[in-house]
């Protein structure tokens, strides 16, 4: 499943772009387009099992067999667009940009509003939805100037979710996402980035620069890898173990500002679209500590998603795909040079968790627990270890209920994990 894909309100105006696809070169042989949808702006791509779903201006088109067939979908409310579209359980999640969500039951031949709760934002702005997340029963949304909202997907409506954004002057979202047991989002433009874990009473701030505030500087969206944070900003990229400081600031070399960046991985690799005029498509094989170039683009590309061997591209001239052993046999091949730490299966825990890492070369490993307070709270699991990926089960039985970070030590790095376990 791939991240959110997204266009936010401080991205180049692309419906204004449009006239520029015309204009545009051909795009490359190795690129086809899939011609069962309209050669027009695709501002989101979602991928889960075999159903596809894509988001255009007011209409969704759903393929519900591999990519085979395609269908497109009723007009999703009178004045709605740029539609972000998400599907669990056979039913379609169409958030807009300015009336808000609708769903549908039947691949979206019919619409049903699901705004029910979702009122009191400043001139409606609670409609204005630029993402949105699943996470276990909930759906989450980030809007455009009313901060966060939440909703139980079996029963409910949506209540505001955290007060946070409003002294950060952030309630006009860019991104929210999940990753481990850790909710993450971005508003404002002050490089304010902010997190969630379980049982918190609200969100936390965290600063992109660390130790300062940075006018100008927006988050656009982010991925959890599996072993570290990746957010997409509009100068560039940034990783942290954690979601929160220390950040690494990386430049990809696609240039700035940018206006549209997304995510979307494969196993180890992880693709990425940093966009402006143009898009800088590239990969990542060492979870966004340095990028490859794949290719640019002539013109934007609002969205990106993996489909089993196949790289999707929402762009503004329509639906597109591409082999991935196509694309990367264009770029470098993969060079191990760090450890990769991470905790398989859901979080929270309760009486184990089993660590996954991997060795760029043999020889002495360790795993150390802390508590919140920098705190060794058993014996190190420590000895001789192969090159390669291992796997091993700790118990959890001493650890009081709590929030954890797992050290993972190695010929001088070190690699950590946020650990969650309930009682």
């Amino acid at each position: 499943m791939s991240a959110s894909p997204k266009v936010p309100h401080l991205a180049l105006p692309l419906v204004l772009l449009a006239a520029l696809a015309a204009a545009a070169s051909p795009a490359a042989a190795q690129w086809t387009r899939i011609t069962q949808v309209p050669a027009s702006i695709f501002y989101s791509v979602w991928v889960n099992g075999d159903t596809i779903a894509a988001g255009a201006d007011s209409i969704v088109y759903v393929s519900t067999d591999a990519g085979v067939t395609w269908k497109g979908s009723a007009v999703v409310a009178p004045g709605a667009f740029e539609v972000r579209v998400r599907e669990r359980d056979r039913r379609l999640y169409a958030a807009t940009r300015g009336q808000g969500i609708f769903v549908s039951d039947d691949f979206g031949s019919t619409w049903a509003s699901y705004n029910q709760g979702l009122v009191g934002g400043f001139a409606n702005s609670q409609l204005r939805i630029i993402d949105l997340v699943m996470r276990g029963d909930s759906l989450y949304l980030a809007t455009e100037g009313a901060g966060a909202w939440v909703r139980n997907l079996k029963a409910g409506t949506w209540t505001p979710f955290g007060s946070a954004f409003g002294p950060a002057q952030a309630t006009n979202m860019t991104a929210i996402a999940a990753g481990g047991s850790r909710l993450w989002a971005a508003g404002g433009f002050n490089g304010t980035v902010f997190y969630r874990d379980p049982g918190d009473t609200d969100w936390t701030l965290s600063l992109l620069f660390n130790d300062r505030f940075a006018p100008g500087l927006a988050a656009l969206t982010a991925i959890y890898t599996g072993t570290r944070w990746v957010v997409g900003a509009n100068n560039g990229a940034y990783w942290s173990t954690t979601g929160q400081e220390p950040w690494t600031f990386v430049d990809p070399g696609a240039g700035n500002p940018l206006f549209t960046v997304s995510f979307a991985q494969r196993g180890h690799d992880l693709f990425a679209n940093f966009g402006a005029f143009s898009s800088t498509l590239m990969v990542s094989h060492d979870d966004g500590s340095s990028w490859d170039l794949i290719e640019t683009l002539p013109i934007p590309v609002p969205s990106l998603a993996i489909f089993h061997d196949t790289l999707l591209v929402g762009r503004i001239d329509g639906l597109w795909r591409r082999s991935l052993d196509d694309v990367l046999t264009s770029v470098p091949p993969p060079r191990e040079t760090r450890l990769r730490f991470a905790i398989v299966g859901a979080q929270p825990v309760r009486d184990a968790v089993r660590f996954r890492f991997e060795l760029p070369a043999g020889g002495r490993a360790a795993i150390d627990v802390f508590d919140v307070a920098g705190r060794r709270v058993a014996s190190p699991i420590d000895g001789p270890c192969a090159a390669g990926r291992s796997e091993v089960t700790w118990s959890t039985h001493a650890l009081a209920p709590g929030i954890y970070e797992a050290r993972l030590r190695n010929a001088g790095q070190t690699e950590t994990v946020r650990l969650v376990r309930v009682p």
